[in-house]
């Protein structure tokens, strides 16, 4: 099994910029921010996860998605005023305009994690004294059965993907498991920063038809068909509280059908370029 390394990172977040492969969910600096907490606690715990960690992890990124939507109004690309992602293409990204709200959000966005790192122990959330119930989880179960059926993935990538949980920190944008099957197939095509001529990694955003855009469109493309939406809240019909109604959920859910589905999909994916 494969040790994942900054470049595997990248290449695994590829289909997830735009808010989703394009398609106006989550922003990408949100979803950029929670693994970044997440790469950092398992840093903190040497790989070495409790539950209660991994609910003080989602508590935190969920808060993090609070702040990031009380001062932009959204964290869905789509709902941005000056940019729907719906309805341009990548193209849109090369518009001035348009990529300085992105770095705006980005900026300010940093400033916070800096600063919240800074004071974390002065913030440190508390996790119930009561044994929690566990749950499978969402992006971490697709990469794990994907990661056994063909060989693409590692353990690190599932332990911080617990981050997407439940829409993101179970504040219900885009699907878990979805984020997940795309994390994986961009850690097997995406690009590969260290093995790329750099103007090919400057220019695949323009060009959009690289392999690994092909098979990831036709991956989000075939789940818009079968599930409607993008967002965990909008599929479930329920918007979760804390990991209690998460859990209670996800042991009770009709998720199982749309994890078969994106295992199959994704497997399918995989091995018709195998």
């Amino acid at each position: 099994m494969q040790e994942m390394h900054n470049d595997d990172l990248i290449m695994a977040l590829t289909g997830l910029a735009g808010g989703i492969l394009n398609n106006g969910s989550t922003c990408g600096v949100v979803i950029g921010g929670a693994i970044g907490s997440a790469m950092i606690r398992d840093k903190e715990l040497s790989g070495q996860w409790t539950l209660k960690d991994e609910i003080q992890l989602l508590d935190e990124i969920r808060a993090d998605v609070t702040w990031f939507e009380n001062r932009f109004g959204t964290s869905l690309c789509r709902e941005r005023a000056e940019l729907n992602y719906q309805r341009i293409t990548v193209l849109g990204l090369l518009n001035p305009q348009k990529v300085k709200g992105c770095v705006t959000r980005a900026g300010a966005s940093m400033e916070y994690f800096v600063e919240k790192y800074d004071s974390a122990e002065k913030t440190k959330n508390k996790t119930s004294n009561r044994d929690p119930q566990t749950a499978e989880h969402c992006a971490k179960k697709m990469l794990k059965e994907i990661r056994e059926e063909t060989g693409v993935g590692n353990e690190k990538l599932e332990r911080i993907s617990v981050a997407l949980d439940g829409g993101v920190g179970l504040s219900g944008g885009g699907c878990g498991a979805l984020l997940g099957a795309l994390m994986a197939l961009g850690l097997k095509y995406a690009l590969d920063p260290k093995n790329t001529e750099p103007d090919k990694l400057r220019n695949i955003y323009r060009a959009m038809d690289s392999e690994f855009f092909r098979m990831a469109k036709f991956l989000v493309n075939s789940f818009i068909k079968e599930f409607e939406y993008l967002e965990c809240s909008r599929i479930t019909a329920v918007n979760f509280k804390d990991w209690a109604g998460f859990s209670e959920f996800r042991n009770n859910s009709s998720c199982v059908t749309l994890n078969k589905f994106l295992v199959k999909k994704t497997i399918e994916v995989i091995n018709f370029k195998e």
